[in-house]
């Protein structure tokens, strides 16, 4: 979504219980659903676990189908859908299109790109940093930006971004992308 500034922190969250449950590297859940990294040739060295995904063939003005994967853990699912709560009484009216669990390995890096589809610039892009530290640089209009742990944060997709993860640790963030109330049919 076009936002007057690249990037907006809304607000702290408790992220314990997602980083309790949050499976580790060697997790074979990880590489359960490869849909993301397949659509998307940008994010082939990432790995997700998938809560919710719009449908492909959504269009502006007519009704969301979100499909719901069921594979992720019961204590994880419950964890993250409780921070998707909140979004949602922030983002008042607003409907969730996608959730995700994203993990950049160390060392690896998302090239800079610019989102584009309708389903996918419409809207409000959050991200809620569980597993990072400084040497993680997410690149908006080709400057770095740090996102800390337990900080929700919305970005301008439209803009140019990438990630580099400079560090020996990996990187997961929570996306959730919110379809505006003016556009949930």
């Amino acid at each position: 979504m076009k936002l007057s500034q690249p990037l907006i922190r809304i607000a702290d969250y408790p992220i314990g219980a997602i980083v309790a449950a949050l499976p580790d590297a060697t997790d074979p859940v990880w590489e359960k659903e490869p849909f993301r990294q397949a659509t998307y040739p940008v994010h082939r060295l990432t790995r997700s676990i998938l809560f919710e995904w719009l449908d492909k063939e959504w269009r502006l003005g007519s009704v969301m189908t979100v499909h719901r994967f069921g594979y992720a853990p019961a204590d994880l699912t419950f964890a993250v859908e409780a921070c998707a709560a909140q979004l949602l009484r922030y983002y008042s009216g607003a409907r969730l299109a996608r959730m995700t669990l994203a993990e950049l390995p160390a060392g690896a890096k998302i090239a800079p790109h610019i989102d584009n589809g309708i389903g996918i610039t419409a809207v409000h892009r959050i991200h809620v940093p569980i597993v990072t530290n400084p040497d993680v640089h997410f690149f908006i209009d080709k400057v770095s930006h740090y996102l800390e742990a337990g900080i929700i944060y919305e970005f301008d997709n439209t803009r140019l971004h990438a990630v580099e993860n400079r560090s020996t640790e990996r990187r997961v963030h929570l996306m959730c992308d919110l379809m505006p109330a003016s556009l949930v049919v």
